[in-house]
């Protein structure tokens, strides 16, 4: 019985030491932009709310990829207005979808950063709530790098 034990111990450890392996973070560097292009960094923290949900993202109307929970995007944009939507759901009647405008500056870097959370609206309901907004550099380059960077 004990003999048992101890191999189930060495399988236990094993299973999680691998798990602690395969959540680590993937960050590989900031980005400088080009003189006549801005960048725009999109960021989703590592969460439990909605956390098996992509995120689509589009870019002045163009399909970008998902952004998968605790990942991050660079998006080069030229100087000017553009438009930030981002798309959490599965079906038309859950999905949350939200559109920022940002303004881009030759040689910027910007950041914006999504994030779903529960709310408590009474009676013993919850519901999932997403935010997409601009944060300043210093809530980014704080929160960013245990993110990777999405596929």
């Amino acid at each position: 019985m004990r003999v048992t034990k101890r191999w189930l111990a060495a399988a236990l450890l094993l299973l999680l030491g691998g798990c602690a392996t395969a959540h680590g973070p993937g960050f590989e560097g900031w980005k400088k932009p080009e003189t006549d292009v801005g960048l725009v960094y999109l960021y989703r923290p590592w969460s439990f709310v909605g956390g098996l949900l992509p995120v689509r993202v589009h870019v002045d109307g163009e399909r970008k990829g998902d952004l998968e929970n605790g990942t991050h995007q660079v998006h080069e944009l030229p100087p000017g207005p553009h438009t930030i939507v981002a798309e959490m759901g599965s079906l038309p009647i859950t999905t949350d979808k939200i559109t920022i405008e940002v303004k881009v500056e030759a040689g910027s870097v910007l950041y914006a950063r999504f994030k779903a959370r529960r709310k408590d609206v009474g009676g013993g309901t919850t519901v999932r709530l997403s935010e997409l907004t601009v944060v300043n550099a210093d809530t980014a380059r704080r929160e960013i790098p245990d993110t990777k960077r999405a596929r």
